[in-house]
C-alpha cells in the first residue's frame, strides 16, 4: 500500500487504524517509474480512505494519492475556536461560482480527508430515499438498487467506524440487522438538558449516531 503526493500509509496502518509516525517515512511518498498497482485510489477521504481500508488485506498493490499532508497533532485539534470560528485547518483555496463570485469552499485538505474534521454523525438514508420522490419541483426517480441493498454494507460502514447509538429510538429508523456496535455517546449538560425539555413536551428526539 503506497500514499503518495505527499502522504502515505501503509497496509498496516489501514488495517489497525493507527498511525504511530506523525510523518511517513520517505520511501512511502515515492513511486518508482514503471511501478505497477492494481488498485490506484484518488483521495483518503470517506469514501477512498474506507475503501482502502477494505482492500488492505486483499493481496493487492494500491495507490492512494492524496494532495494533503498528514493533519498536525497540536492542542489546538481539539480547541473549538481554533478548528471552527478560526478556521485553523480549512484549506486556502479560493473557487468561484457560476457568476464568478469568490468563494471559500471550506474544504479539508490531509490524510482522511474531510473525515479529520467532521460531525462523525452517520445516519443511514431510509427506505423512502431509494424510492421515488415527487417534489414541489419535479420527480426525482428511484434508485436502480434499494435500502435492503446497502443495510449490510451500512451495518460494517458503522462497525469499521466504531458508530456509538441506540436502535429502536427514532421512529424514523429503518430496518437494521444489528445492533450499533457501542452504546451511545452522553450528551453534553446543555444537549440532554434540551433533550429532556423535549421529550418532557412528547417529543422523540434520538440520540445521533455518532461515530
Amino acid at each position: 500500500m503506497s500514499v503518495v503526493s505527499p502522504s502515505a500509509v501503509s497496509s498496516q496502518d489501514l488495517l489497525t487504524g493507527i498511525h504511530s509516525s506523525p510523518l511517513p517515512v520517505a520511501e512511502q511518498q515515492q513511486v518508482a517509474d514503471g511501478a505497477h498497482f492494481d488498485v490506484v485510489i484518488i483521495g483518503s477521504g470517506a469514501g477512498g480512505g474506507t475503501l482502502a481500508r477494505t482492500l488492505a488485506a486483499s493481496g493487492l498493490k494500491i495507490l492512494v494519492l492524496e494532495r494533503g499532508d498528514w493533519l498536525p497533532q497540536e492542542p489546538q485539534n481539539w480547541d473549538a475556536e481554533e478548528v471552527f470560528q478560526k478556521g485553523r485547518y480549512v484549506s486556502k483555496d479560493t473557487w468561484f461560482d457560476k457568476h464568478g463570485k469568490p468563494f471559500q469552499p471550506g474544504s479539508h485538505y490531509f490524510v482522511g480527508g474531510a473525515t479529520k474534521m467532521y460531525g462523525a454523525a452517520h445516519f443511514r438514508l431510509r427506505q423512502q430515499d431509494f424510492e421515488e420522490l415527487v417534489h414541489f419541483d419535479g420527480i426525482s426517480p428511484a434508485w436502480p438498487l434499494r435500502y435492503s441493498d446497502f443495510e449490510p454494507w451500512y451495518q460494517r460502514a458503522e462497525e469499521m467506524y466504531h458508530v456509538h447509538g441506540l436502535r429502536g429510538e427514532d421512529p424514523t429508523e429503518p430496518p437494521c440487522s444489528g445492533p450499533y456496535p457501542h452504546p451511545p455517546i452522553a450528551q453534553e449538560p446543555r444537549i440532554q438538558k434540551l433533550v429532556d425539555d423535549l421529550r418532557a413536551a412528547g417529543c422523540t428526539p434520538p440520540t445521533p449516531p455518532v461515530a
